[in-house]
């Protein structure tokens, strides 16, 4: 393509500009001292060169391919998500190690910004070699080095949050890990499948900003006034943390079981309805592993029927079990998703994929319907 290697290189300097805007907006209020910050993007920079170095020759020792269009995609999601997502995610925190053992990651905020800072610089060296190892490169793969650079920035930020301060660091592992698999998984999305695919991760995209902004809100201070807008804005950890308690009540677990078919039987509901209309429009379901963006429609559509079915069912149960939390109605998503992605496991692989890439969303979502859904004193 074309000035290929100028787009390439804004998106490297673009991801860094971020960083750095990220480090100027929050160090009017935490000790970020500039030269420390760039000497951590110099070094994520600097293990993002060693990760593609290793990432190749295991790859070219075990004939394994990563990009999109290769036939096994079962084995370009298992090298993604046992080879290059582990290493990637582990050389990050060994850029930012040295400052965890010296105890310079005196808080949360401030251990997440280390770690988009290291991601940064891992992100834009990354972005440039996947110019330099392809060569030539079509429209197409400029557009999934863009989608993946978000997910450095998000996902490092969610496990260095739990190295800032003393209190949280004891659910780094399994924060790291979490965080790992999810970020394998959305690279495989966004990589090693068909190009129609990345409407998948657009609601992916859409949480990253969303806690990204919850990061950058100050809490700290009474809100003067509540807008329209207020709704559309992060909660804090404190919100979370309410709606997610008991509320001095047993937990109801025949409401979480019986909640777990309603959210099974209104999520098989709106996929089937979803096929049925994509029949009744001809839409053509096999072009969703197509390696250009003629997939787009159809997964779209499974997409959305799929996202849909979280916050509509959760709202039931919470109306039906007069639940005072979200935490049935979550319980409730919860194992659904589980049987779901089993069911999907089996039967059609294609939407197993969508499943997976849309849970953490759907979770989300099905907090909210239920949270509009719970019992409320007055």
């Amino acid at each position: 393509m074309q000035y290929g290697f100028f787009i390439v290189s804004a998106l490297s300097l673009s991801t860094v500009a971020f960083a750095l805007w990220l480090r100027w907006r929050m160090a009017k209020s935490e000790d970020l001292p500039l030269r420390r910050f760039l000497l951590v993007c110099a070094v994520g920079g600097i293990f993002s060169i060693l990760a593609t170095t290793i990432e190749r020759w295991i790859l070219s020792a075990t004939g394994l391919e990563l990009r999109a269009g290769v036939e096994g995609s079962g084995l370009a999601l298992l090298a993604m998500m046992a080879l290059v997502a582990p290493l990637e995610e582990a050389l990050k925190v060994g850029a930012i190690w040295p400052l965890y053992a010296s105890r310079r990651l005196v808080r949360g905020k401030v251990g997440a910004l280390y770690a988009v800072g290291a991601a940064a610089g891992f992100a834009a060296v990354e972005s440039f070699l996947y110019f330099a190892v392809w060569g030539h490169v079509e429209w197409i793969d400029l557009l999934r080095s863009a989608f993946s650079l978000p997910a450095h920035f998000f996902f490092a930020g969610v496990w260095g949050f739990t190295l800032g301060g003393v209190k949280r660091e004891r659910y780094f592992g399994v924060t790291w890990l979490v965080c790992t698999l999810l970020h394998g998984l959305y690279d495989h999305v966004v990589f090693g499948r068909g190009a129609g695919f990345l409407v998948v991760v657009i609601p992916m995209l859409a949480m990253m900003a969303f806690g990204v902004f919850g990061l950058l809100r100050d809490r700290r201070g009474p809100r003067d006034r509540t807008t329209a807008y207020t709704l559309f804005e992060s909660p804090s950890a404190e919100t979370v943390r309410a709606v997610l308690s008991r509320k001095e009540r047993p937990l109801m677990l025949h409401w979480i079981i019986g909640g777990a078919f309603v959210s099974v039987g209104v999520t098989l509901t709106s996929l089937a309805g979803a096929v049925y209309l994509g029949h009744r429009l001809d839409i053509d379901f096999a072009l969703a592993e197509e390696p250009t963006l003629a997939g787009a429609l159809p997964i779209a559509l499974l997409g959305t029927a799929l996202l849909a079915s979280f916050p509509i069912s959760a709202y039931l149960i919470a109306k039906a079990s007069a639940a005072v939390s979200v935490l049935e109605p979550a319980w409730a998503t919860g194992v659904a998703l589980v049987a779901v992605l089993a069911l999907f496991s089996v039967t059609e692989p294609t939407a197993l994929v969508i499943a997976l890439a849309v849970a953490p969303v759907g979770f989300a979502l099905a907090c909210a319907g239920a949270w509009f859904g719970i019992e409320r004193s007055d």
